[in-house]
């Protein structure tokens, strides 16, 4: 009776101490600073490792393709010795395989850059883009302009002439008339544009006709940011339309995506004249690009407003200046 009684007054002083699983160190986060920055340590360093490791299992990747492309060139080399009647298809497989065993081995890339990681960093340059426009409170459509190896300028009002930009616009264009005003920015397809240039064995005539099957194509050959990429080329109405199969690096309807931007800046740079850009995100993409007059939104009078619309609107409506 008095041990329960003690065992009672003992509980409720908290005096009482009861059987439990001691708290080991694995349990428990440390406190010290110095085993924070210790363990930040070891998790950096394990992360580098793994993702040199990553680097390295694709280079053994390309490098046992390369393998054996050579061990089967070699085979048709030395068939072509022993087997005379088939000696020049062996030859012929020799040489294509021991060619292509080393091209690929040359070619083997060095870093490998994952899309997600170039999807992250475009959408911290589409957020600040965002941002500067609305902060700055531009209502213009956004147009790729032939200035300083091409640039991509928001005007601040919809249906303004574009300004008279120099060969070097600052980024902040403010002209005599601030209503035709804005930001040019640099896009994100003129270096991929000049290392599509760079790569080129041959001049591209320019003509949209010339120019629109070449930079689809290096959009998957060159620069693998889609599956596949189909043109059509409308004079007429200087209108190119592309589809775009398995577009990477996030959202392809962002200002200044790098699939429509390189799109817009190749026509830019080959054909001297402004385009715009809708991208359309159905199945497949859609990247429509106006460019020449049609592109401008406006000249600096109205006689000239009149002049860029379509002949046959004006044949149509003789008196629509007059009504007006």
């Amino acid at each position: 009776m008095d041990t329960t009684g003690g065992t009672r007054s003992n509980r409720e002083s908290g005096d009482e101490t009861t059987p439990s699983e001691p708290a080991g160190p694995a349990d428990s986060p440390p406190r010290d600073p110095s085993d924070l920055r210790v363990r930040l340590a070891v998790l950096e360093a394990e992360n580098r490792q793994l993702r040199e490791e990553y680097a390295r299992s694709r280079q053994a990747t390309y490098r046992r393709t390369a393998l054996g492309l050579f061990v089967v060139g070699l085979i048709g080399l030395l068939g072509g010795l022993g087997f005379p009647d088939a000696r020049t298809v062996l030859f012929a497989l020799g040489g294509t395989g021991v060619f292509a065993g080393v091209l690929t081995y040359v070619l083997t890339p060095e870093r490998f850059v994952s899309a997600r990681v170039g999807a992250r960093v475009f959408r911290a340059l589409r957020a600040d883009r965002e941002a500067a426009i609305d902060e700055l409170g531009l209502r213009g459509e956004p147009v790729y302009v032939p200035a300083d190896g091409g640039r991509l300028f928001v005007p601040r009002n919809e249906g303004e002439a574009l300004p008279d930009l120099s060969d070097s616009p600052d980024l902040f264009v403010v002209p005599p008339d601030p209503d035709r005003g804005g930001v040019a920015f640099h896009p994100t397809g003129a270096p991929l544009y000049e290392e599509f240039e760079a790569t080129r064995d041959r001049s591209v005539d320019a003509t949209p006709d010339a120019i629109a099957p070449a930079i689809a194509d290096a959009v998957v050959e060159l620069f693998e940011l889609a599956d596949g990429v189909s043109h059509d080329v409308d004079t007429e109405t200087r209108r190119v339309t592309f589809e775009v199969a398995g577009a990477g690096l996030g959202d392809p309807t962002g200002i200044d995506h790098p699939i429509p931007s390189v799109l817009a800046v190749a026509l830019v740079r080959t054909l001297e004249a402004p385009v715009r850009v809708d991208v359309t995100d159905d199945d497949p993409l859609t990247v429509t690009c106006r460019y020449g007059p049609e592109a401008d939104a406006a000249t600096d009078d109205p006689a000239g407003s009149d002049a860029i619309t379509s002949d046959a609107t004006d044949t149509a409506n003789p008196d629509a200046s007059t009504d007006r």
